[in-house]
């Protein structure tokens, strides 16, 4: 059966989207923006939000090359950034037939350029670590590898120098004016273009805006600071996940809600059962008490999340009938909120609805 014969939806704001992005570009009017579609545009559909960006965006970038194969397919022409890399001759080949961007984080791929023979050279970014420690050489590699890929037949000349930033979502930590002035140190030499901007430097570090930056998570509406922030409030939320009620039932005091009686009624109660779960995406994690809209009205989660279904208390919000709109998060209830109750982030939440939630797509 069709998802579209199920309530389970997730609705996105393509509008909403490009609108983020345009926010973007205004705090950092001297740079260019490469959108972040990774992670299936962190849940929001990487065909549909890059076919909603062209003429808009620049170039985009995703994290796999299976990411980037698929936009490519989808008639993707705009640059793309390969933000791990490649790994393999097979990889380095089949990301030179679709022009894609590499980023070189490793001497492993500084060596793999070197040997590999390539049908046309390939666009580079290469990534210094100077303090996340995930990926990236090291600052004192920095004029070696770039001599290295100067001279390689399989490198385009327009390399971009880039890093990432470990704590520019917090705004007190020394760390990112740190890691500035190592990037800064390390690059004085050379006039290549640069990229550091994450989001959350894009909203709240101007000197870390270089030729590119990077918006991702804001591009979907929210901020990744950790802290309320000026900047971050003419982000607009692109996904709404919704579902229906499928069952209200009453109860008496001392009755036991869904699995293990992790939720009792300490007076009569009215729950509603709603048609999504674990499978598709909503947290299993999701304490008692988690936030749901039923038409508009703010009602507790009451019981373990399950893989298909979730129940609330409804006590409260009288009326309530089978059929009735549920919005687990959205505009009116932000992923955040949601986030903050569930002990995880938005960026979880927006990248696990899974495939069995039907994108909708408003334009």
């Amino acid at each position: 059966m069709s998802n579209r014969f199920r309530n389970c939806v997730a609705t996105i704001d393509l509008a909403a989207i490009r609108d983020n992005y345009r926010h973007a570009c205004s705090l950092a009017p001297e740079s260019r923006a490469l959108a972040v579609v990774k992670a299936n545009a962190y849940g929001h559909g990487a065909v549909a939000v890059a076919r909603a960006l062209q003429g808009v965006a620049p170039a985009f970038a995703v994290a796999i090359i299976e990411e980037a194969v698929e936009l490519r397919e989808a008639g993707i022409t705009e640059p793309l950034l390969l933000l791990q890399g490649v790994n393999s001759a097979a990889a380095l080949k089949a990301a030179a037939r679709h022009d894609l961007t590499l980023m070189v984080h490793n001497e492993e791929q500084l060596n793999l350029l070197a040997a590999t023979t390539l049908p046309r050279p390939v666009h580079v970014w290469l990534k210094i670590d100077t303090g996340m420690h995930r990926l990236g050489l090291p600052p004192a590699r920095v004029d070696d590898v770039l001599a290295i890929l100067r001279a390689s037949s399989a490198c385009e000349n327009d390399i971009v120098v880039c890093t990432h930033l470990a704590s520019a979502d917090n705004l007190d930590s020394p760390y990112t004016k740190q890691q500035l002035d190592i990037f800064a140190a390390c690059t004085s030499a050379d006039d290549l273009p640069q990229s550091i901007s994450n989001s959350a430097a894009i909203l709240a570090w101007p000197a870390s805006h270089r030729h590119w930056n990077r918006p991702g998570f804001m591009l979907y509406g929210y901020s990744p600071l950790t802290v309320d922030h000026p900047e971050g409030h003419a982000l607009r939320p692109a996904m709404t996940l919704s579902s229906e009620v499928i069952a209200v039932r009453e109860i008496t005091a001392g009755d036991a809600v869904s699995y293990n009686n992790r939720w009792k009624a300490d007076a009569p109660a009215r729950i509603a059962t709603i048609a999504i779960g674990y499978a598709d995406g909503y947290p299993r994690c999701a304490p008692n008490g988690t936030p749901v809209l039923i038409n508009g009205v703010e009602v507790p989660l009451a019981g373990t999340v399950t893989m298909d279904m979730i129940t609330v208390d409804v006590t409260r919000a009288p009326g309530v009938k089978p059929g009735d709109h549920a919005q687990l998060w959205g505009p009116e209830l932000p992923a955040t909120r949601v986030a903050e109750a569930v002990a995880t982030s938005a960026y979880e939440l927006l990248t696990r609805v899974s495939a069995r939630v039907h994108r909708e797509y408003r334009d």
